[in-house]
């Protein structure tokens, strides 16, 4: 298969490029409707999240088939083309508020006299490329990414740590009511499409005995470490904690050593925005292979991209490009419609459809045994 994966990127992909993009905007947000209880919503999804992953490798260790190939077997070839579709939808939806965050994130930190859009229209150009490169390339680009992601947030967090006072925290469940902590979780949860990630990688990796087990370590790893992050993040900036936008800009700015030596932090903030950009190109890469597949075309001969996929990573794009302009100064906009209203969308892609799949991976015919 040009889109075959090993365990050990499948693992990668799901720590680094899952826990990369709650660095951003989800400390802020539930800072503001949990205060010190932020880390419970989190908590509680990353447990939802964990058992959708879980069952999306167990579902891989008990058949080869890729999910859609799954679903034309239990519902025949209209429905698995249909679910074709609706997943790419689903990861171009995805796309739409990490966008806006970056385009605000990019100018915020690193371009903040220059106007955001014009700055952050070489990210279409690369995911552009990206995005028609296959899964297969994905893989290969975790590999270098996710030692430099850790390796960097662990300097984030050792220049965070001194700074912090996890008093903050401190007594749970006393700052929050039981319908703000629904609240931050329903506003958070654009953040968790991991479950609907790990679908994707359904017979695109050679299963061996364990590989559950260990793709399930590898996202509860990631979890921890944001976990971790919610907690310093809090404890920093306490009660001016909803306040403080792209936490992973943020979190280091009272190392004492700065003062000397200027923003070194940043060095480690681009090396987690490098990641972030690939976990955001990734979903383009889904989405492009969803259509790809629901078309009955190739996405990638060898090294070379296919005319299909290249069309349809551009023509995402362009709506990815024109979703930015449209909404280029209401974020907060978007993001309520998101928090409101379509959390129930991620909640059927990302939680719900992955336990599906296990229990028909489990019963189907041929599965393995």
């Amino acid at each position: 298969m040009n889109d075959q994966l090993c365990t050990r990127q499948v693992c990668f992909i799901m720590s680094a490029y899952s826990a990369a993009g709650k660095l951003l905007m989800m400390p802020a947000v539930l800072s503001y409707y949990c205060a010190g209880d932020l880390w419970l919503p989190a908590l509680a999804l990353y447990a939802l999240q964990t058992a959708a992953v879980w069952a999306a490798a167990y579902a891989s260790s008990k058949t080869d088939k890729t999910f859609f190939a799954l679903a034309e077997g239990a519902l025949g070839k209209v429905a698995g083309k249909l679910l074709s579709w609706l997943f790419a939808a689903f990861f171009l939806l995805a796309c739409v508020l990490p966008v806006l965050e970056q385009k605000l994130f990019v100018q915020s930190i690193f371009y903040d006299t220059i106007p955001s859009l014009v700055t952050f229209l070489p990210f279409f150009v690369f995911s552009v490329y990206v995005g028609a490169k296959g899964i297969r390339n994905a893989g290969r680009v975790a590999d270098i990414v996710m030692p430099l992601f850790f390796a960097a947030f662990a300097a984030l967090v050792i220049m965070s740590v001194g700074e912090s006072d996890m008093s903050a925290l401190q007594p749970v469940l006393v700052s929050s009511s039981p319908s703000r902590l629904f609240s931050g979780a329903r506003f958070s949860l654009y953040n968790f499409a991991d479950g609907a990630v790990m679908l994707m990688f359904m017979g695109r990796f050679a299963y061996k005995k364990g590989d559950a087990a260990k793709i399930t370590l590898s996202y509860a790893a990631s979890a921890l470490a944001v976990l971790l992050f919610l907690a310093l993040f809090y404890s920093i900036f306490s009660s001016l904690a909803p306040d403080r936008y792209f936490a992973v800009g943020q979190i280091a700015v009272f190392f004492p050593a700065l003062s000397l030596v200027g923003r070194v932090d940043l060095v480690a903030v681009y090396a987690v925005e490098l990641c972030m950009l690939f976990a955001l190109a990734l979903y383009i890469r889904l989405a492009v292979a969803c259509v790809c597949g629901a078309l009955g075309k190739e996405q990638t001969k060898g090294r070379n991209v296919r005319p299909a996929a290249a069309v349809a990573s551009l023509a995402m794009n362009v709506l990815l490009l024109a979703a930015a302009i449209i909404f280029n100064n209401s974020y907060l906009v978007v993001q309520e419609v998101f928090g409101r209203y379509l959390w129930c969308v991620y909640l059927a892609f990302a939680f719900v459809l992955p336990a599906v799949a296990a229990t028909a991976a489990r019963f189907a015919r041929g599965a393995r045994a």
